[in-house]
């Protein structure tokens, strides 16, 4: 039953390290859940941008290499891009909006590190001590 449960412990550790370690690499960045409170907003600045505006989730504005695009998440896994140029100020009142009340992807990363390190440690520690065991 230990085993079993290390196994999936393990397994998790792997996934969660590349998953941290890909959003740290590739999307970086602020990200906003579309919900009542944000949906005029979005619906004012995106209006005639994409084609439906409805369904969207998540907003996903870059950094760094991507500062300037919006990345929109649609339900059913469906995504757009779309990149903020002079001129645009639809755009640019989104990118303000979403800078300042949306969550860093980094921390997410960071707290998925924390906790796959933890898990890890744990893990060592357990094969160290029954390493202990069998040897007396």
């Amino acid at each position: 039953m230990i085993k079993k449960l290390n196994f999936v412990l393990s397994v998790f550790v792997l996934i969660g390290f590349i998953y941290a370690f890909y959003i740290l690499k590739e999307e970086g960045g602020y990200m906003i859940d579309v919900n009542s409170e944000n949906k005029e907003i979005v619906k004012e600045s995106l209006n005639g941008q994409i084609d439906n505006i409805e369904d969207i989730t998540k907003i996903q504005l870059g950094n760094g290499w991507h500062q300037g695009r919006l990345k929109i998440y649609h339900s059913f896994a469906k995504t757009e891009e779309l990149y903020i140029t002079e001129g645009m100020f639809k755009l640019g009142n989104l990118e303000k909006y979403i800078s300042e009340n949306g969550y860093k992807l980094s921390n997410k990363a960071f707290i998925i590190l924390g906790i796959s390190s933890f898990i890890l440690i744990y893990l060592l520690s357990y094969r160290y001590v029954n390493r202990k065991r069998t040897e007396m």
